[in-house]
């Protein structure tokens, strides 16, 4: 059960991916060290050295789980917004990419279902808690500066704090379809979803979202 010799970070990143193959098939509470290293081949006193107990494991899958979820290997924002038009407004390109964050739900629905139950776990555990507030913290504001530029096309029809407003909404509409997605998968359709907020957001003479290209 020794497994192959690695380096340490790449032992490490091994056993990341053997617990996320646990709990996607098992759920959270089947991550042991036990069950983690069968799956990646190695000892349980390699995941112990690595990890230590069972919570510093868990969170350890929850900073791999925030930083591949949604938008990993989907078309990077700037090359998405240089792929439009290059007379594209600013609410065409804040579209755009809702509108791939939105299609990368349901091709990372097994991560999004996992992180649903690290959200539920942290309800009771405040150190989960704490890293989800600062995911969803950073994800709103991914969106500040795409939101800034459509305040500034039409600064009449946004007050002080509208982008900021702005931003909010767009995480939220994405953080909301993701639950969706998950619960309802066959009623979760993006485009159908960008309805309202194509409305509140294009500006008259814009390009339809459905056009929009696609992530890969």
């Amino acid at each position: 059960m020794g497994g192959r010799k690695l380096p340490e970070e790449e032992r490490r990143a091994e056993i990341l991916r053997a617990a996320y193959a646990v709990a996607a098939r098992e759920g959270l509470a089947g991550v042991t060290a036990r069950a983690v290293a069968a799956e990646a081949g190695v000892s349980s006193g390699l995941v112990f050295f690595h990890f230590g107990e069972k919570d510093a494991l868990l969170a350890a899958l929850l900073d791999w789980l925030l930083a591949s979820t949604l938008v990993a290997g989907e078309l990077p924002t700037a090359a998405l917004l240089a792929s439009m038009p290059a007379d594209a407004t600013a609410s065409e390109r804040m579209l755009a990419v809702v509108r791939r964050d939105l299609l990368a739900l349901r091709r990372a629905r097994a991560r999004v279902e996992l992180f649903f139950a690290y959200w539920v776990l942290g309800t009771h555990d405040p150190v989960i808690r704490q890293t989800i507030r600062a995911a969803l913290a950073r994800y709103r504001a991914s969106f500040l500066p795409l939101a800034e530029a459509v305040v500034a096309e039409a600064p009449w029809r946004w007050g002080p704090d509208g982008a900021a407003g702005l931003a909010s909404v767009a995480a939220s509409f994405v953080e909301g379809n993701a639950l969706r997605a998950v619960h309802d998968p066959s009623g979760f359709d993006a485009d159908r979803a960008m309805a309202a907020l194509v409305t509140l957001l294009r500006t008259p003479g814009s390009t339809p979202v459905s056009t929009f290209p696609d992530a890969p």
